[in-house]
């Protein structure tokens, strides 16, 4: 006998959880997306234990009768599809027919179900794919549908979950991409019992965005030029010159009303604003397009939420050509940006610590756009031994990115944003060893209000982000008061610097004892402080370059990268053939 088995169905449907329940929001989403394809005009979400306890979804749909019911809980089950054509161009959510089996197949499941005009409605109790009763049941018209204790059956799978308030944060940004993709759709969702929010029908888009973000949101975005091209519709809304994140968090994309992640849209909509936003910036956007359902195939991923395009050029042109109409239709003339000025040979810097030989280097230096920005402040000095091995002279700034001098073998290129990131970390860490970090109190402290995700992350690093100069204090829910900064970014907003530093954070952790956590937040402010550019003048040259080599490691930044490169004189010899 051979060495291939059938799996048995309750195994087969565990491996298809696998796929498809990935986390209690993904759960939230199948639940919510077959209620909107049972016509469904108010679904409400209930969620506790972050959606691990028990996520319960109800509805007014059409309901069920108890064969249908029945048949729902069976693998490849679906009223969305009749053939295999149908795969290609079905007009609702999608059709998964592991969805429901699979749910039910690593949870305590609950299934009340009654169509209109039926006497009775029906109950489905299942534990682990296993079905315990079905009965009768009293219930409205429509669907309600419990999962409890997800994964208690496949701990392997339950170890992975994030904490209670991560993956509660996930389920939050989850129903809001929902309530975006379907604005015509009552939604409500309600976490330990507490209404988190409701939102109305709505015809305007902008209108349900205020419902879920509030007014701070809202004002922060203006219209899409809407329109068709290939074929290609878009509508929506997207961010004024200026407004930005440092991740697509706020970034929503809406094909054919399904909520979608597409880099053949975010790449032409970043690219769209060029010099509008900074580099590492990313545009807020709520984006709705519909196109054939020909033209691209969603039953590549599981869940649905990556797609296939047939010719993705087209779409990026599409979203490239209505951004920039936007932008442009209400761009005023661009000030004039101040050039650098000419530079003549100065004074040799003051001699400081002995410096070792800087390894040459073939890289090529072209520069990058002028920042009119302000001047990064200077360090603390520190008392460090001096020797006459760092005999420096000034030659001159390029594009107020780099410092040109002469050293005692050749061409010396300063890297001035990862020399400030150098005096500032180094600055910073002192000023924490000693318990005193600088900051800046806001004469009107600034209130935020944030994403639950940035909220939840916050909340959970208060004293951290106290410690390193940011006094923030929860003004309750998803609001925050910023009283202080620290003092290096006393010319920022004081609401996108937290949510960069944040970001940086959330990208490498906060793990390891207390001072580690000072360590990378502090790491991470003085990063996002060397961010605000460098307007060159020979008096800033000399400051940066001085306090840079009294640092204790001058020659890179704190995340490694080189502060200045040497190209000695034979190199330059052997570059000009000599």
């Amino acid at each position: 006998m051979g060495n291939i088995r059938l799996l048995p169905d309750h195994v087969a449907s565990q491996v298809a959880a696998g796929e498809v329940v990935e986390r209690p929001a993904s759960v939230v989403k199948e639940l919510v997306e077959n209620s909107i394809d049972a016509g469904a005009r108010r679904v409400r979400v209930e969620f506790s234990g972050g959606g691990a306890r028990l996520v319960r979804v109800t509805d007014d749909g059409c309901g069920m009768d108890r064969e249908d019911s029945l048949l729902s809980l069976e693998r490849h089950a679906t009223s969305k599809i009749r053939s295999a054509s149908d795969l290609a161009t079905v007009a609702t959510m999608g059709f998964r027919g592991e969805a429901l089996p699979s749910i039910a197949s690593v949870s305590r499941f609950r299934l009340t179900t009654r169509r209109r005009g039926d006497e009775a409605g029906t109950e489905i109790l299942i534990s682990g794919g296993k079905i315990e009763s079905v009965a009768d049941s009293g219930e409205a018209p429509g669907t309600t549908i419990e999962v409890a204790a997800l994964f208690h059956n496949v701990p392997a799978r339950r170890k992975f979950l994030r904490g209670e308030e991560t993956e509660s944060a996930r389920i939050v940004h989850q129903m809001q991409a929902l309530a975006l993709a379907h604005p015509g759709v009552a939604l409500s969702l309600v976490r330990d019992g507490r209404l988190l929010w409701q939102a109305a029908p709505a015809e305007d888009l902008l209108v349900r965005v205020r419902d879920l973000f509030g007014s701070g949101l809202t004002d922060r975005l203006m219209p899409i030029a809407s329109g068709e091209e290939n074929g290609i519709a878009i509508e929506g809304l997207i961010a004024k010159p200026g407004e930005a994140r440092p991740d697509r968090e706020l970034q929503f994309v809406i094909l054919n009303g399904r909520v979608v992640q597409c880099p053949a849209v975010f790449q032409p909509l970043r690219e769209a604003y060029a010099e509008a936003l900074a580099k590492g910036r990313h545009p807020l956007a709520v984006l709705r397009l519909s196109m054939d359902p020909l033209a691209f195939d969603c039953n590549v991923h599981p869940a649905k939420r990556e797609i296939r395009l047939h010719r993705p050029d087209l779409l990026r042109q599409a979203v490239y050509n209505a951004t920039r109409r936007s932008i442009e239709a209400l761009r005023n003339p661009p000030p004039t940006v101040p050039r650098m000025p000419s530079f003549s040979p100065a004074p040799a810097l003051e001699r400081t610590a002995q410096r070792p030989q800087l390894a040459p280097s073939d890289a090529a230096f072209a520069p990058l756009p002028q920042l009119d920005l302000p001047a990064v402040p200077p360090a603390t000095q520190a008392t460090l031994e001096t020797t006459p091995e760092a005999d420096f002279r000034l030659i001159g700034g390029l594009s107020d990115r780099w410092i040109l001098m002469e050293g005692s073998d050749g061409l010396v290129i300063v890297d001035t944003r990862a020399a400030s990131e150098r005096i500032l970390f180094e600055t910073m860490r002192r000023e924490a060893a000693a318990g005193s970090i600088a900051v800046q109190t806001l004469l009107l402290p600034t209130v935020a209000e944030l994403t639950q995700k940035d909220a939840v992350w916050i909340s959970e690093h208060l004293e951290a982000l106290r410690s390193a100069g940011f006094h923030v204090e929860s003004f309750g829910g998803t609001t925050f008061k910023i009283e202080a900064l620290p003092a290096c970014l006393t010319d920022a907003d004081p609401e996108a610097s937290l949510l960069e530093v944040c970001e940086v954070l959330r990208s490498t952790g906060l793990l390891g004892s207390e001072k580690s956590a000072t360590d990378a937040l502090i790491r991470s402010v003085s990063r996002v402080a060397a961010l605000n550019g460098f307007l060159y003048n020979e008096d800033r040259a000399r400051r940066l370059v001085r306090d840079l080599l009294r640092c204790e490691l001058p020659y890179a930044c704190p995340q490694g990268r080189p502060t200045m490169i040497q190209w000695s004189l034979a190199e330059l010899d052997r570059r000009f053939g000599r």
